[in-house]
């Protein structure tokens, strides 16, 4: 019996998530993420290899070694930009950097070294243009770490980052209802908000649009106003590091020792919120065809009550774990892939690594 080995990886502006195989506790695809950022390593990190003392790698990218993982706030300093806000970031050097970032943590479980089929995702104002480019970039060999450790690519597929929220829904709802639903999917990500109407797996072009008004844009209005109500001496871009991975990880953000309490300070940001759910209610209309509508994504629990607001007849669901669900299901995908390659040639699969 041969196995293929499926992964999925979808790199936001704000944080990496990747998949590794069935969660035996949940029997659900077990996943994780990193945040989006990856400095150049200093010469004495490398000599030093400090990676084995914090969670990150090393790796190699064009000529240059980077440093990724999820301690990597211990390697950044308060000046630091967070944002690569630009439409042609995936095929970026610092995109790169990142995606091996995540090899890394999904390659204990590849002993042979191998993904048959690797899933990737795009926003959907650049799925177009660069799909093919991406899939042709990370299909092959890989050297993804300063110790020379390699994986090989077998196939590399790239989907529109809603259509995996969508197919996580289907997944884990699909069954519940009669019939395929035709389905609203809305996918606050970090930059940008995307909309699509799908029924199964096929989409409609014409209702799938995008609008820049992401997380990040909330997050800056939040920051600039806490700094300016607590008088603070700190850049945007530092406050808005930290008020991220406070929402991420549930947990209080800390300035200066002292915690700080985010709500005050949330409503800030509450007119992009507004601008993007109007923008989806604009493009869609009353939406009398759609059945359900879904909001996946980091950004799913802070528009999800606008959007009840702007579409008060409809049932408005979140996935589990919304900043997990869009991979989860690029996952889900290419076991279907896998499944359906073994099918046509004819040899009996197992799936997973």
């Amino acid at each position: 019996m041969n196995s293929f080995a499926v992964r999925a990886i979808d790199i936001g502006y704000g944080h990496v998530k990747y998949t590794d195989d069935l969660d035996p506790d949940t029997h659900d695809v077990a996943a994780s993420c990193f945040p989006a950022q990856s400095p150049i390593a200093p010469k004495r990190m490398i000599e030093a290899d400090a990676t084995l003392r914090r969670d990150t790698f090393l790796v190699p990218c064009d000529n240059q070694i980077y440093e990724v993982g999820r301690d990597i706030a211990l390697a950044l300093n308060s000046h630091h930009v967070s944002e690569v806000l630009d439409q042609k970031y995936p095929l970026s050097t610092a995109y790169k950097a990142r995606l091996y970032g995540a090899l890394n943590y999904m390659s204990h479980g590849l002993p042979a070294g191998v993904i048959d089929y690797l899933i990737l995702g795009l926003p959907l104002t650049t799925y177009l243009t660069l799909s093919d480019s991406l899939a042709k970039r990370f299909s092959g060999k890989h050297v993804i770490n300063t110790r020379g450790q390699a994986i090989t690519v077998n196939h590399c597929l790239v989907y529109p980052q809603p259509l995996g929220g969508y197919a996580y829904y289907l997944m884990k709802h699909g069954g519940q209802a009669k019939g395929t639903p035709r389905a609203l999917i809305i996918d606050p990500g970090y930059n940008t908000v995307d909309w699509f109407v799908c029924q199964g797996m096929t989409a409609s072009e014409e209702r799938s649009k995008a609008i820049q008004r992401g997380m990040s844009a909330v997050l800056r209005e939040v920051a600039e106003h806490l700094i300016q109500e607590l008088g603070l001496d700190a850049n945007v871009s530092e406050i808005v590091r930290y008020i991220d991975q406070s929402m991420l990880t549930s947990t209080p953000m800390h300035l200066y020792g002292k915690p700080i309490d985010l709500a005050p300070f949330m409503p800030a940001g509450y007119h992009i919120v507004e601008e993007a759910a109007q923008a989806v209610k604009n493009s869609i209309g009353s939406g009398a065809d759609i059945d359900v509508i879904v909001v996946t994504g980091g950004g799913a629990s802070l528009y999800s009550g606008e959007l009840r607001r702007k579409f008060p007849q409809h049932e408005v669901v979140e996935t589990g774990e919304p900043n997990l669900s869009n991979v989860r299901g690029f996952h889900y995908l290419g076991e279907r892939l896998a499944r359906s390659a073994a099918r046509a040639s004819g040899v009996k699969e197992s799936i997973g690594a």
